[in-house]
């Protein structure tokens, strides 16, 4: 699964996945995370078992977003997602996931060189109006 909905008293984001290869590359993030002196702890086999992958790091980025690093994600190739309403355009992710995320962060600055050390990129420029008067936008 690549969204998971639990109930709960609170409405916030319980956590946010990010998948590498295998466990050498598990064990290189660990490596890049040590070196660049970001705390982070390796989960347990019944948390890891929780959230159906083999290997599972926990950690939080800059704006304090519970973030998990994994690798070998359950897959259940006989049960493709089919979903409740029509869907139209040309969005589609495919293999690649969710396409977007938006995450409150109060330095945008560490929150961009957080991200870039885990390797991601950013590709889309934008300003958004939220109606709280906030501006999202793009690390």
């Amino acid at each position: 699964h690549r969204i998971a909905v639990h109930l709960s008293d609170h409405d916030d984001l319980e956590y946010l996945g990010w998948r590498v290869d295998g466990p050498e590359e598990l064990d290189a993030m660990a490596e890049t995370l040590s070196a660049k002196g970001h705390p982070f702890r390796v989960a347990s086999d019944v948390e890891a078992r929780e959230r159906h992958v083999l290997g599972l790091m926990k950690l939080e980025d800059p704006g304090g977003n519970p973030t998990e690093i994994f690798w070998g994600p359950h897959i259940e190739n006989g049960r493709p997602f089919r979903p409740g309403r029509p869907m139209f355009g040309r969005f589609v992710t495919g293999s690649e996931g969710l396409g977007h995320c938006i995450l409150r962060q109060t330095d945008e600055k560490a929150a961009r060189q957080f991200y870039q050390m885990l390797g991601l990129k950013g590709a889309v420029e934008y300003h958004l109006p939220l109606p709280n008067g906030m501006m999202a936008k793009p690390i």
